[in-house]
C-alpha cells in the first residue's frame, strides 16, 4: 500500500530513454551526500544504466545493507551455454537485470573467473551474446554473474527483453 508523500510524488522518469523503471541509487561522494541534504537524491536507469538526480521532497531514503544492488533483479527461467577459458558449461538463469544474473549450474566455478555467456531469450533463434561477464559470488551450484561486456547488438537485445519484462510485470515502485 502507498503512502500519501509516494502518492503525490510521482515516479522518476529517465531523461535518457524515458523508461520509469528506475531505482533509487547509493550515493557516492560528497556532491551526493551534500546534495541529499536539499532533498535531491540519485537514481539509475534499469534499462540504460543511465544516472541522474530528482528532487524528492518529503521522501527519505533509508539504507537497506542486504540491498546493495543497482540494479533489480527481474524472475526468469532461461538456459544459457558458458565458456571458461576451453571448459564448457551450462546452466539456467534464475534473475536478471541488464548488470547481471543469477545462474545454477553443476559446473565448478570460481569467483574471479570470465565467462562467454550465450543466453537464450523465449522465442529466439539467437541468443544474446555476452562476450565477457565475472563471476563476483559462488556458492553450492550457484553463482552471481556481473555483465561487463556485450556483443555488438546484444545488449539492446537484452534491454528489450528486459523492457517486455517489466511491461508484464506488477507495478514497480523506486
Amino acid at each position: 500500500m502507498s503512502t500519501t508523500s509516494e502518492t503525490l510524488i510521482p515516479q522518476p522518469i529517465c531523461p535518457r530513454c524515458h523508461s520509469g523503471f528506475v531505482r533509487r541509487s547509493r550515493r557516492t561522494g560528497l556532491v551526493d551526500h551534500l546534495i541529499s541534504s536539499f532533498s535531491i537524491y540519485p537514481f539509475r536507469c534499469q534499462l540504460c544504466k543511465h544516472r541522474f538526480h530528482r528532487i524528492r521532497k518529503g521522501l527519505t531514503f533509508k539504507r537497506i545493507d542486504e540491498d546493495r544492488r543497482e540494479y533489480e533483479r527481474l524472475p526468469v527461467n532461461l538456459t544459457t551455454t558458458f565458456t571458461i577459458g576451453t571448459v564448457r558449461g551450462q546452466g539456467g538463469v534464475k534473475d536478471i537485470s541488464m548488470a547481471g544474473c543469477s545462474l545454477g549450474t553443476e559446473t565448478y566455478l570460481e569467483v574471479g573467473d570470465i565467462l562467454h555467456i550465450e543466453l537464450q531469450l523465449p522465442n529466439q533463434t539467437d541468443p544474446v551474446d555476452i562476450e565477457a561477464a565475472i563471476l563476483r559470488s559462488a556458492y553450492s551450484n550457484h553463482a552471481r554473474i556481473e555483465f561487463l561486456r556485450f556483443e555488438s547488438g546484444n545488449r539492446e537485445r537484452l534491454q528489450h527483453y528486459i523492457r517486455e519484462l517489466i511491461s508484464d510485470a506488477p507495478s514497480r515502485k523506486a
